[in-house]
């Protein structure tokens, strides 16, 4: 069910996330920047569903769960990727939660677009300046940040303009930090991904950890080349009580009211005197969960065990377990003279060709068990039901383990050629 396979995305996540909050922390202890540590979260909580997608539609190849590569190393995106069939996500339940995924997102993408047209109309009423050297625009209240993604540009109040020097100085060079490091795309590439997957709490968390990593990252290289925190901690107070940021969508030098006490807080605390020991215990933490979420069962996939093979010797049978190929000695094969799916006569009229990429487990008689089928791709329905009519006909040579034979899961591809 895709409603399993959302949820299996939302659990993986927010174990994502635990992750990232002690990488975070490891590295706040040593004073280094940590916004990529939030960019590679999200783009893995991301990429897991896109796979997966990906991997239902027939675009890329499909792994087998704990599937191994050469050396004997275990693959743990195999496992973290959760497989959601075609048929599952086509069926009364996933086209109504299918929908309502799709029109949340385009109900958020036209919200984001409208605050962009709206940023862009009141931009236009900002004037053009030079402040101590450096190209910014000037509005009545907005700001200060830096606004726009295409040609990103620092958009300061006139009251800054009135302040004095060394401490506007402080203003300016926090927002050249987010304009010289991208920070305005890369706000908009953060929101993009959150917009693709409303229904991931996590994933909106992330967004909102990344953007307090920027500001964080920020004060500290402006603290490298100003370094009075007490002085700097005042001017973000100051700051705070008159910057108006409404709609802005930008990367700006005050946040919320709880960021701003975290970002001072974090600005003049002292070095820990257990540094080393607390970094170790985040990062072993942080690798726990990154384990417990490499280890997470992913739905709408047949459980199997991996088979381990002896130094010498056969190997050991499971019962009752349908194995992958790459876990047995002699894998299926169609059995010789096996009936056939029919090629349908209105397809074969019309000179439709087309293919079926069927999944199921074939038993140790060499029969398939109709109830296991699973249509991972098909060009056309009447191919679809033409594969699942023949199925219960067609025989095969069954699996063997070590000398045994055994039930293994089986990826058919079906091929309907006028050729043949």
């Amino acid at each position: 069910m895709i409603l399993q396979w959302m949820l299996h995305i939302a659990a993986v996540s927010a174990l994502l996330t635990l992750a990232a909050l002690g990488a975070e922390r490891a590295l706040r202890l040593w004073r280094v920047q940590a916004r990529l540590v939030w960019l590679a979260t999200m783009i893995l909580s991301l990429g897991l569903p896109l796979l997966s997608l990906a991997q239902a539609l027939g675009w890329i190849p499909s792994l087998d769960e704990r599937a191994a590569v050469p050396g004997g190393i275990v693959v743990p995106l195999a496992v973290m990727l959760p497989r959601v069939s075609i048929s599952s996500a086509t069926s009364h339940v996933g086209m109504i939660v299918g929908t309502a995924w799709a029109l949340l997102t385009v109900a958020l993408t036209i919200r984001f677009v409208a605050a962009a047209r709206a940023l862009a109309r009141r931009r236009d009423a900002w004037r053009s300046a030079t402040v101590d050297g450096q190209p910014v625009l000037v509005s009545r209240d907005a700001g200060p940040a830096v606004v726009g993604f295409r040609t990103p540009v620092v958009v300061v109040p006139e009251w800054v303009l009135a302040m004095e020097r060394p401490l506007r100085a402080l203003v300016l060079r926090h927002e050249r930090e987010h304009l010289e490091r991208g920070d305005p795309r890369l706000v908009l590439a953060a929101v993009a991904a959150a917009v693709c997957a409303p229904w991931n709490p996590a994933l909106w968390f992330q967004l909102y950890r990344l953007r307090s990593a920027m500001e964080l990252d920020c004060d500290l290289r402006v603290l490298r080349v100003f370094p009075d925190a007490r002085k700097y901690g005042s001017l973000l107070l100051a700051v705070a009580q008159r910057a108006d940021r409404g709609g802005l969508l930008a990367a700006a030098l005050t946040e919320s009211t709880s960021l701003l006490g975290r970002r001072i807080r974090s600005m003049r605390q002292s070095t820990p005197r257990y540094r080393v020991g607390l970094t170790s215990l985040f990062a072993i933490a942080s690798a726990a969960v990154l384990v417990v979420a490499c280890e997470m069962e992913s739905p709408n996939t047949p459980r199997a065990k991996p088979v381990a093979q002896a130094a010498k010797g056969p190997l050991p049978v499971l019962a009752q377990e349908p194995y992958f190929e790459f876990q047995v000695e002699v894998p299926v094969k169609a059995a010789p003279g096996s009936a056939m799916p029919r090629y349908p006569n209105l397809l074969r009229q019309a000179a439709v060709e087309g293919e079926v990429l069927a999944q199921f487990v074939v038993d140790t008689t060499g029969r398939a068990e109709v109830g296991s089928l699973k249509i991972l791709k098909s060009s056309h329905d009447l191919f679809t039901e033409s594969v699942r009519t023949a199925l219960p006909q067609m025989r095969f040579v069954p699996a063997d383990v070590g000398g045994k034979k055994v039930k293994q899961l089986v990826q058919e591809p079906f091929s309907f050629s006028m050729s043949r």
